[in-house]
């Protein structure tokens, strides 16, 4: 049976995470964009609430804007902070922030020396790219600190994510599960064989030397299946414990129906 990777310590615990749900929930019923497919929903969105509300940054760097509920939550989650906005493809926004600064380029062909403050930023990839390859990239650049969205189990999703490089799974696009529209677009515009990865252990041992923390945060519930449609289960599926196994009162009930969307979102600091 696979094990859950956890290194470090992250500043927060499973009570203070239930505590405070009902703060997000709040704010989540006046969010712009009552249907957000192909993006975030409320498993994922209350997890980069809370992780980026109790690291609370100075920056926030979004790579993968889509439709923009993202950047919605980030500057409804950090009034203060500065926020920089990544996509490619920024023609999908249905919600403009005031408070983002945009850019249509990659994460990795901007000059991000205009960020004084590296250590007090944090670098949110929901871009469907090689998390592994971002994290190099970014930490040569000097940041320190990461969410990853797409952190997809093996044999599932589009990217190669941190769980895979933990479970020497490698990747390969033709063997994974269904993909988002999102990463369909990004497939077309890159050959196959650019993706693939193939299964090793040099991976995980070079994040076991040179992250400080890894955590994926709890799926407040956990449903049966998996969103691709496999039973959920700690042999394919290795999670950390859900906050509740079934809907406590009403206000739960949106986390229930949405839970099969949780994909291991994960924080991540270098040393």
């Amino acid at each position: 049976m696979q094990e859950i990777r956890q290194i470090g310590n992250v500043p927060w615990d499973t009570a203070r995470i239930k505590e405070s749900i009902p703060e997000f929930l709040d704010l989540y019923s006046r969010r712009p964009l009552k249907d957000n497919e192909g993006g975030m929903l409320s498993p994922h969105m209350f997890a980069a609430w809370f992780m980026l509300k109790n690291l609370n940054p100075e920056n926030v760097i979004e790579s993968g804007v889509w439709k923009g509920q993202g950047t919605w939550l980030i500057e409804n989650t950090l009034p203060g902070s500065r926020i920089f906005s990544i996509d490619i493809n920024l023609g999908m926004r249905k919600y403009i922030s005031p408070q983002a600064r945009y850019f249509s380029r990659d994460f990795s062909s901007i000059d991000w020396d205009f960020i004084k403050d590296k250590n007090n930023t944090v670098l949110f990839f929901d871009d469907h790219q090689n998390a592994f390859e971002r994290l190099r990239q970014a930490g040569e650049m000097g940041f320190k600190k990461f969410i990853f969205e797409d952190n997809y189990p093996e044999g599932q999703g589009d990217c190669y994510s941190l769980k895979k490089a933990f479970q020497h799974s490698g990747f390969d696009p033709g063997q994974q599960g269904s993909h988002s529209i999102k990463s369909i677009f990004k497939n077309l515009l890159t050959p196959r064989r650019k993706h693939i990865i193939a299964p090793n252990s040099s991976d995980a041992a070079h994040l076991e030397n040179v992250l400080e923390v890894y955590y994926e945060f709890p799926p407040v519930f956990r449903s049966k299946n998996t969103r691709w449609g496999d039973e959920w289960n700690e042999g394919n599926y290795p999670t950390p414990e859900a906050l509740y196994r079934e809907a406590e009162n009403a206000s739960l009930q949106l986390f229930q129906q949405e839970a099969a969307y949780y994909t291991w979102i994960c924080f991540a600091k270098l040393k």
